[in-house]
């Protein structure tokens, strides 16, 4: 039998639009409901038409795509910022080595210092200050503000309230999916976001196990994601509690999709594209229910033809 659905989570599910005779099928909705019956795309570091990863021009893009969901990687500033940068040092996507060397930690940058790096794309060389979207990295609250996707928060670093807080203040708990290993963070967030889902890493199919049994009830888990190779198991235990399994396609899918997109011939192409469909519809088959992926767009293509 499927858990009942706490307070906090019936809240976020009914403000989703869902429940009996309510309205249309809707990302948020599918974030919330386990019954959805529509897989959820996100974007790894909101890659979508060639835009820098953790950029406000990245995120944009992916919502004018039709792509539902982003993956944004929370760091904090020296000062307390909460700031979108996946590595904790910031030279491999800006200019920081040489704007602050000896000092490219995000954690040792003040959010000035953070927000005057130049993210290295040569779009970027000249006058970046009239392309901030794109040649400035992003803080949380930027892209809490300014699109309406959800997101699929990965916590790097940093405070786990102050996270909630910018969740909070913004009233997106029911479209920010918040992504952690430590189930201590994950109960710190629902602390201070009443009825905010979260999402556990399972590496043993005895985590999903543990996911789904009393001991996690208070985490009312909606998602918990897991691997491509024990997909089936996973989905097996999690599926009957109501809990939908997020899966990434960087190895099984993506590289398809990549030789398709550099291929010039059209025979070869449209062989690679099979490929990566058959890969999808096979991790599909084996229960994944949402997706990483570097090709946002190209899943967004082939899940939703007619739009979400």
């Amino acid at each position: 039998m499927r858990r009942v659905i706490g307070v906090g989570l019936w809240l976020v599910w009914l403000g989703a639009g869902c429940g009996a005779g309510q309205a249309p099928l809707t990302p948020a909705r599918c974030l919330a409901e386990p019954d959805c019956p529509r897989p959820l795309v996100s974007a790894h570091r909101g890659l979508c038409d060639g835009e820098p990863e953790n950029t406000l021009a990245a995120y944009r893009s992916c919502e004018r795509l039709g792509v539902p969901m982003v993956e944004v990687d929370t760091r904090e500033t020296a000062d307390g910022a909460v700031v979108l940068m996946h590595d904790e040092d910031v030279t491999r996507t800006t200019d920081g080595g040489t704007r602050f060397p000896g000092r490219t930690l995000v954690a040792q940058l003040s959010l000035q210092e953070f927000r005057s790096l130049v993210i290295d794309d040569a779009r970027c060389a000249e006058a970046p200050e009239s392309q901030p979207e794109r040649c400035h990295p992003a803080t949380f609250g930027e892209v809490l503000a300014a699109t309406g996707l959800l997101l699929d928060l990965d916590f790097k670093a940093g405070e786990v309230t102050r996270v909630a807080a910018e969740v909070r203040t913004a009233g997106a708990a029911g479209r920010v999916l918040f992504f952690d290993a430590d189930l201590a963070h994950l109960r710190a967030y629902r602390a201070e976001v009443p009825g905010g889902l979260v999402m556990p890493r399972g590496q043993q199919l005895e985590d999903f196990s543990a996911f789904v049994a009393p001991e996690a009830a208070d985490l009312e888990l909606r998602w918990a994601h897991g691997d491509p190779a024990t997909a089936a198991e996973a989905a097996a235990i999690l599926h009957p509690a109501g809990v939908r399994l997020y899966l990434n396609g960087f190895a099984d899918v993506d590289p398809w999709l990549a030789a398709a997109a550099v291929s010039e011939d059209p025979t070869t192409r449209e062989d690679m594209l099979a490929r990566a469909w058959q890969a999808l519809d096979d991790l599909r088959a084996r229960g994944a229910d949402g997706f990483g992926t570097d090709f946002a767009a190209r899943y967004v293509e082939r899940l939703y033809p007619g739009g979400f």
